[in-house]
């Protein structure tokens, strides 16, 4: 059959219900001489029409689905049996037999109809749902218990002498009159193969449910919620605190879920959220019976013993009341509790993995403390055998942590990117147990934990960041300490240096000059000429020594730095040190009296003893002022000495073998030396 005429045909059975039930309902009101029909009536009907739209809502989108079929099925039966006794009735008894086939109609709907129906609610559908097909071929003997019931049973009713069971006036046109007994034997020996076909069809149910994985596990799921939902208007059926106004209601709202949730599974509508609506679910019937139970054995029980004789009692009502609210809340946290480990086995519930989350998330900053915990609350929360958290840094590096710590994640089934402000801060991945992907509701749990993980990810980020900065502020502190203490220590050096120059020096041949000038003062008288030879000399000495102190000067501080500037001063002294060294400036100006020197004296350094071409380069900028000098050769004990100098004032030093290269920024406190 192609899937067009199955469409055309489910949906012509829609058709066939729908005339059929309210058909029934008219002729019932009509047998019932004006009077309106009961509200179960309408209920049936409503319940009826249910089944059949689903039916045909099945079958148009899946038209091999025997589910859909069934439902149909069961829709036209029930209408027709419906249908059936109503027009027997109106036939037969309001138009006195005027109307044709009116005995005919009583015996379809004699009783023997409703068979097919109850087999294929409670064994067919069982079997079949969700696939629309067996588990397996070890399965068939519930089919054939389903069909051997109706067929016993239904010889049974057919076919059994004596009042019709829909009409008790009319007698069975088709009874085998003298068959009773044999007719009860089938009725009887029916029983045994519809208690095997149920038994089945649950186990089959059941192992489904085991095996089940992913979205048909869901599925189930949704079975389990119509079934809860159906069996609530029994539950609160009967005396107690419901009016029979809210019990009818709760019958006509409630019995048609099993279908509608069966349908809403089978076309893949609003899985999602499934395990929430079931926990409800079933927290809420919990409590519907425990109220019902607890009128019913007050109100009623204690009422019957204490002779009351079915009369409204206001003290075992206000008991009954007392009781309810006394034990509501802790039979409410045990229902919820029993609900949570139904539906989220020993895992928690999604509000439990995101509160206890952000508890546990509150305060905590460290990444060796982060990271785990996400993980974990992904793992447990969607019932992952494993989880991976990564989480992106800002220098290009990246840290990765597992949940169990002892187990190697390298296999995801499913990656989430953590973002935050649109920025990725890494990404939460869960692998799952060998043929269970992760489900729609889980898949949305991973979405809030990555929205929630977000802001926490780029808190850890930030307190990494800081840590690696106060570190390398700590290390920049340290080496700027050790650059102080060693020029601390070279200025220590240069002065003692400079204070042995002097005493070794100057200072010896001032004095031999001084006691020479003593001797030389009585020969004046003496011998004029000889005197004068001396001081001739001693003037000579004076003078060398004069020129020595003027050298020793230049180099604390040469006087022409200070009064030409650095470009000047470096072609004095290095026209007479060296004049082969070529000298480029550009752009340079006055600057700070320590930039000054400091290039000056690392130019001087760089230089000392270059014998080959060599050349020094000066340049400004905004905001600071580079040198460089080329062909230096070696600096070995001298290099340290210069990058303390530059990295003191805040400049840069390199030396790749024979070009230093050097750049110091303005800012320094002293301000610019006057042209």
């Amino acid at each position: 059959m192609s899937a067009r005429a199955a469409r055309r045909i489910a949906w012509a059975a829609v058709g066939l219900s729908t005339v059929m039930g309210i058909g029934g309902l008219v002729l019932n009101q009509l047998a019932a001489l004006g009077l309106a029909g009961s509200p179960m009536q309408w209920i049936l009907i409503v319940l009826t029409l249910t089944f059949s739209l689903i039916g045909a809502l099945i079958v148009s989108r899946q038209p091999k689905n025997v589910l859909g079929w069934v439902f149909t099925l069961v829709a036209v039966l029930v209408t027709l049996d419906y249908a059936a006794t109503a027009y027997s009735a109106f036939a037969v008894f309001k138009q006195h037999g005027a109307w044709p086939a009116g005995v005919a109609a009583a015996w379809l709907g004699g009783g023997w109809l409703w068979l097919p129906v109850a087999a294929l609610l409670v064994i067919f559908i069982p079997l079949l749902y969700p696939t629309g097909h067996l588990l397996s071929p070890r399965w068939r003997f519930a089919v054939w218990c389903g069909f051997a019931f109706i067929l016993l049973a239904g010889i049974g009713n057919a076919f059994y002498p004596g009042p019709l069971f829909s009409q008790a006036r009319l007698r069975n046109p088709v009874g085998l009159e003298g068959s009773a007994n044999l007719l009860d034997g089938l009725r009887s020996a029916s029983l045994i193969p519809a208690v095997v076909g149920v038994i089945g069809a649950l186990a089959s149910l059941v192992v489904r449910f085991r095996r089940a994985r992913g979205q048909e596990r869901q599925q189930l799921k949704w079975f389990l919620f119509g079934f809860i939902l159906f069996t609530i208007p029994f539950a609160i059926h009967g005396p107690g605190p419901f009016p029979n106004e809210i019990q009818q209601l709760a019958t006509f709202l409630l019995w048609p879920a099993l279908p509608i949730s069966i349908a809403i599974a089978m076309l893949k509508y609003r899985l999602y959220d499934i395990d929430l609506v079931i926990n409800k679910s079933l927290v809420f019937g919990t409590l519907a019976v425990f109220i019902s139970a607890v009128y019913v054995g007050i109100v009623v029980g204690i009422g019957t013993l204490v002779g009351s004789a079915g009369q409204p009692n206001l003290a075992l009502s206000i008991v009954a009341t007392a009781v309810v609210a006394v034990a509501f809340q802790p039979i409410r946290e045990w229902a919820q509790r029993i609900a949570n480990r139904l539906v989220y086995g020993r895992r928690a519930t999604p509000y439990e993995v995101m509160a206890d989350f952000a508890d546990r998330m509150a305060g905590a900053l460290s990444i060796d403390e982060v990271l785990p915990r996400i993980a974990e609350a992904a793992a447990r929360g969607v019932g992952a055998k494993a989880a991976r958290i990564r989480l992106f840094l800002s220098d290009q590096a990246e840290r990765v942590v597992s949940w169990p710590l002892s187990v190697e994640v390298d296999h995801v089934d499913r990656i989430l990117p953590v973002l935050y402000r649109g920025d990725p801060m890494g990404e939460i991945a869960i692998t799952k147990a060998a043929g269970e992907p992760t489900t729609p509701a889980e898949a949305k749990l991973l979405m809030d934990l990555a929205g929630q993980a977000g802001l926490v990810m780029h808190n850890v980020r930030l307190t990494v960041e800081l840590q690696r900065r106060l570190e390398e502020i700590s290390a920049q502190a340290d080496e700027l300490r050790a650059s102080r203490q060693r020029i601390v220590a070279a200025q220590d050096d240069e002065r003692r240096s400079l204070e042995r120059t002097i005493r070794l020096g100057c200072e010896e041949q001032l004095s031999r000059i001084r006691e020479e000038l003593m001797s030389t003062e009585p020969a004046l008288t003496r011998d004029p000429g000889d005197a004068v030879t001396k001081l001739e000399r001693l003037t000579g000495q004076a003078t060398a020594v004069l020129e020595e102190l003027r050298e020793l000067a230049r180099g604390i501080y040469p006087p022409v730095l200070e009064d030409q500037g650095l470009a000047t001063a470096l072609r004095i002294h290095l026209g007479r040190v060296n004049p082969s060294v070529v000298i480029e400036s550009d752009a340079i100006d006055r600057y700070p009296s320590e930039i000054e020197a400091a290039i000056y004296f690392c130019c001087v350094e760089a230089t000392s003893g270059v014998t080959g071409p060599a050349a020094v380069r000066l340049g400004g900028r905004d905001g600071g002022v580079d040198f460089a000098v080329s062909g230096c050769g070696s600096l070995d004990g001298r290099l340290q000495r210069m990058e303390d100098r530059v990295e003191a004032l805040g400049g840069s030093l390199q030396f790749d073998g024979s070009t230093l290269e050097g750049s110091i920024p303005l800012g320094v406190a002293s301000p610019p030396v006057p042209g």
